[in-house]
């Protein structure tokens, strides 16, 4: 899970790295040329990097908190205070000293000719962090403001959707202990909910099957940010929680008894299916951003309705599959790569990387003084990896001097009424 987790945050920051730099690579021609590139879909379509976030929440809190009800019989009312409080402290504190430097700090820093209007009228700016600063505490920024340009901390949608989530769980979590199939119809059911639902705002909106194969500038308001679109991925994650604090023991116990060759011919086929499904996930919209880009049409209403409302279950499932297998014995190769010790200390960071990335990005961005058109290549791979070098060192800052010390003290408390 470490490994997963930390590569997932250095897709994040490529996707973003992009995103602030595209005005600065040589020019719209560029533009148009480095989008025909296949492989640079990774870049242009890496949205399901964020619905492997919330896969893992989902099937962390869920594995987690029935391995509690187990163990308890059930919690008390103290106890599920504690559980939510301990939630809110352990993001919130840091979360507050991320705000206060991006809308802030920043403002002092940054004298580039764009330093104006990303202080006063970009998303995290002076402007919008002193405005809607307190829907970032209270995790309603994917609601107030409606607009999704506006706001503090253009990354803080995903902190208010994982909240939201998270408070909503226990309900699905709870039924699969007590009441299993209830609780797995449950969330499945919502999940269905939720798919349907992304089908009908994108039909009756005529959106695309994304924001960067969407000529209506309305994808990110109605659909990105909001949690009734957002959460099946994180459902997806529940039912992959629950599977593997039921049957993970028993399936890892009997795979070890298995001979190699018979664990590799049962692991390959569904390797290889969720690798293709992944795969199809990430470079299928290819044509459609294509169309958008260079012909400025939107794809046709079955392509953008059947992927905004199965691409991320798809994902989600995909990649939940392949961490039971990991969990149970039938990663070979790639669970020893995503076990590496070395991932467990960048997976430490991810949650500050996260919060610090973008600000970073903007300060960097505000500074410059001139296109990127000598080697546009070279110089976004050498500005990608100058953030992401960035964001680990203040994260690692932000870490020892915040997250870590709030988590020491606060985890005290919550260890006394575990």
């Amino acid at each position: 899970l470490n490994g997963i987790r930390v590569l997932s945050i250095n897709w994040v920051v490529l996707g973003h790295a992009y995103l602030f730099s595209a005005s600065f690579l040589g020019g719209f021609s560029y533009i148009s040329e480095i989008i025909k590139r296949r492989n640079f879909m990774v870049v242009v379509n890496g949205f399901p990097s964020v619905d492997s976030f919330f896969a893992l929440s989902g099937f962390l809190v869920t594995y987690l908190l029935l391995k509690q009800l187990a163990k308890r019989g059930g919690l008390s009312p103290s106890q599920w205070i504690a559980f939510y409080f301990h939630r809110y402290v352990r993001l919130t504190m840091p979360y507050l000293v991320a705000i206060l430097i991006e809308g802030w700090l920043y403002k002092l820093v940054m004298t580039g000719p764009r330093a104006q209007q990303m202080t006063e009228t970009s998303m995290g700016s002076h402007a919008m962090c002193k405005k809607y600063w307190y829907t970032n505490l209270l995790y309603i920024n994917n609601f107030v403001p409606w607009k999704a340009d506006e706001g503090c901390v253009g990354q803080g949608w995903y902190l208010a959707n994982d909240m939201q989530f998270f408070i909503i769980a226990p309900i699905f979590i709870t039924l699969q202990y007590w009441r299993p199939l209830i609780g797995l119809i449950g969330t499945v059911g919502a999940m269905i909910c939720s798919a349907i639902t992304a089908a009908v705002i994108t039909a009756h909106y005529h959106l695309g099957p994304a924001i960067t194969a969407d000529t209506n500038q309305d994808d990110m308001r109605l659909l990105y940010i909001k949690p009734w679109v957002r959460i099946t991925p994180y459902l997806v994650g529940i039912l992959g929680g629950w599977f593997y604090w039921k049957w993970g023991e028993k399936i890892s116990s009997g795979v070890k008894s298995l001979p190699e060759w018979l664990k590799v011919m049962c692991a390959a086929p569904i390797w290889a299916v969720t690798a293709a499904v992944q795969y199809g996930v990430v470079f299928g919209l290819y044509d459609d951003i294509q169309a958008v880009q260079q012909h400025h049409t939107n794809p046709s209403e079955a392509d953008s309705v059947s992927y905004q409302s199965l691409a991320r279950i798809a994902w989600a499932l995909s990649l939940t599959v392949q961490i039971l297998l990991c969990q149970c014995g039938l990663g070979g190769f790639i669970n020893s790569i995503l076990s590496w010790s070395g991932w467990q200390i960048l997976s430490r960071l991810t949650y500050s990387v996260f919060l610090l990335h973008l600000g970073l990005g903007t300060v960097l961005l505000g500074q410059m003084r001139h296109t990127l058109f000598l080697n546009p290549d070279f110089e976004f791979s050498v500005l990608y990896l100058g953030i992401l070098a960035m964001s680990y060192l203040s994260a690692g800052v932000l870490y020892l001097a915040v997250e870590q010390p709030v988590g020491n003290l606060e985890g005290l408390t919550y260890r006394k009424d575990r």
